[in-house]
């Protein structure tokens, strides 16, 4: 209800949204012309949302329009969406919004609202899905994870463990989101975690530890 009237996203929203996008695009080095729309996606396009969900905002690329990297490309605009939230810190209404670069290739995501906010309509409708945050089998994996990042941080594992445990996330909710989609298992137990703090709490003890290192 912050962001939308009904079913179209607010104009003033709208507008900053879209400065915001602008913005990011010329930091990122986006040219104008590979800019094939501005989406929002994620929790506050669905009705899963919750008080902690990002504004996932999306700068939809044609890559053929970016200059060559010799396959570095990916690799620049998630070091540039990074270097962004270091620096930045924009809020609509509360709510962190996060930036990416989206080829325009890539399919959405099954079962996920898309909003195209540069023309100001539904790419795809959400559609709306009883969720049960506690289900046993949701509870079971949320409380496994819980137990392994304390038990990790107790120990003072070396990073490798944490890295590899960020990747096993990373890819767990990519797999979930293209197979089953927002409602899926897997998807919703990595929300949890990050709405319950964990994988804040995974970052900044690697972050804590790297300082430590370099401090003297």
């Amino acid at each position: 209800p912050k962001l939308w009237d009904g079913e179209d996203l607010k104009s003033e929203v709208r507008t900053k949204l879209l400065m915001i996008a602008r913005t990011w695009a010329g930091f990122a080095k986006i040219p104008p012309d590979a800019v094939v729309d501005v989406i929002l996606v994620g929790g506050n396009a669905n009705f899963n949302y919750t008080p902690y969900s990002d504004i996932d905002l999306h700068v939809v690329i044609d890559l053929e329009k970016m200059p060559e990297c010799e396959g570095l490309l990916d690799e620049y605009l998630r070091g540039k969406k990074q270097l962004w939230g270091l620096v930045h810190d924009i809020k609509i209404y509360g709510h962190d919004v996060e930036l990416y670069a989206q080829d325009q290739k890539t399919p959405y995501t099954k079962d996920q609202g898309v909003y195209s906010i540069k023309n100001g309509r539904w790419i795809v409708q959400p559609t709306h899905k009883e969720v049960d945050l506690n289900d046993p089998l949701i509870r079971q994996k949320v409380e496994q994870y819980i137990e392994k990042i304390d038990t990790l941080i107790d120990s003072s594992a070396e990073d490798e463990a944490f890295e590899g445990l960020k990747t096993k996330f990373r890819d767990m909710r990519a797999a979930a989101l293209k197979q089953g989609g927002e409602y899926s298992v897997e998807n919703l137990v990595f929300k949890e975690l990050r709405n319950l703090g964990y994988l804040d709490k995974v970052s900044e003890y690697i972050r804590s530890r790297q300082d430590e290192r370099l401090s003297l």
